[in-house]
């Protein structure tokens, strides 16, 4: 078998040249079925991290209003919008949380430990945002003595409290103009004195819902499809994506974090994109663009619930994140339409068969 004439460089169907050694003929509709499995990914990955239970982008939000008698031995704030509660107690004083059965829940003592009531049923019940984490054991009676158990040493503790969200993933009815939903209350004893920690929960309009991951993600498509994607856009892309990862990490305690995929898929989008900076080779370039048009099609997959709802952990009402999370998905879904089309645009050369001795 050898190349005859000019058939060396010709495929079946077109008279484009092509190198021999590069993708066969029939992988030439190939990218079709890829492109239809990141769709299918991308639909149905959970947009939850692997975590015990991390706060998640929600409708509603829940504010502290006061603390009643008022008093600055403690500090207490909503943590992750309105999942975790978090308390801060100053060093030479001492607050007791009361739980859900009006049995002692939690403790910081005058030295700053933090101690957890093994025995109280609102430690099964807050391990989990929905109180589906644990069985409160049969045998618990509420007059029972409590069983410290110290956790912490910084005067401080953070914890689900189911009196300050709502406890059902459906919408809640509002009792007022200002989405008012409830007001909460949480029972302490500060430095021994009755305390009331009293605060209200709210609930607003989602945004748009799936229309900002259709309409922006199309038009960023119509804007870039015609032309030819330059990396710079995916570099610039993935730091952006990159950078409001780290924003959100880090901006919440470590017990109310999400895993950080949207960093490392930001960061191995950003590589990939400097890579095909870097190289030269028509088809390399094509084929590690299309993977950093992956990375970040599949973050905002994974990540698609910050988009469609009002607000995110530790940001709050962030509208940049639902800018920067729809245009990455366009730039990301252009990236692999161009890469594919330049890998597999043009069929192999046929070899045909010689008769000659």
């Amino acid at each position: 078998m050898r190349l005859v004439g000019s058939a060396a460089f010709k495929a079946v169907e077109t008279s484009e040249p092509r190198l021999a050694g590069s993708i066969p003929v029939h992988l030439r509709q190939s990218w079709k079925l890829f492109l239809l499995a990141i769709v299918g990914f991308w639909l149905f990955s959970p947009a939850t991290g692997a975590h015990a239970d991390p706060a998640q982008p929600g409708n509603t939000r829940s504010v502290v209003q006061e603390v009643t008698p008022a008093t600055t031995a403690i500090e207490v704030s909503i943590v992750g919008v309105d999942a975790f509660v978090k308390m801060k107690v100053q060093l030479g004083h001492s607050a007791e949380v009361i739980g859900y059965d009006e049995e002692p829940y939690l403790l910081i003592d005058e030295k700053g430990r933090v101690f957890e009531n093994s025995w109280s049923p609102t430690v099964f019940i807050n391990k989990t945002r929905y109180g589906s984490g644990g069985a409160v054991p049969t045998e618990y009676v509420s007059t029972d003595a409590p069983t410290w158990r110290q956790i912490a040493s910084n005067s401080e503790a953070i914890w689900h409290d189911h009196r300050v969200h709502w406890m059902s993933p459906l919408k809640p009815a509002v009792i007022n103009s200002d989405g008012l939903v409830q007001e909460w209350l949480i029972d302490m004893k500060v430095d021994g004195v009755t305390t009331a920690v009293e605060g209200s929960l709210y609930v607003e309009d989602a945004p748009g819902s799936w229309w900002w991951l259709l309409v922006v993600p199309a038009a960023a498509v119509a804007l870039l499809l015609g032309n030819r994607l330059r990396k710079a856009d995916l570099v610039v892309m993935s730091i952006a994506v990159t950078t409001l990862g780290i924003l959100q990490f880090f901006s919440l305690p470590s017990v109310a974090r999400d895993t950080p995929s949207l960093i490392a898929l930001g960061v191995v989008g950003l590589l990939l994109a400097l890579v095909a900076m870097a190289l030269r080779g028509e088809e390399f370039v094509a084929a590690v663009s299309t993977a950093s048009g992956i990375a970040l099609v599949v973050a905002v997959g994974l990540h698609r619930n910050q988009v469609i709802h009002r607000f995110v952990p530790g940001m709050g009402d962030a509208w940049y994140v639902r800018i920067i999370l729809p245009v990455a998905l366009g730039i990301g879904a252009v990236a692999i339409w161009h890469g594919l089309n330049a890998l597999l645009r043009v069929p192999q050369p046929v070899v045909r068969e010689s008769n000659e001795t």
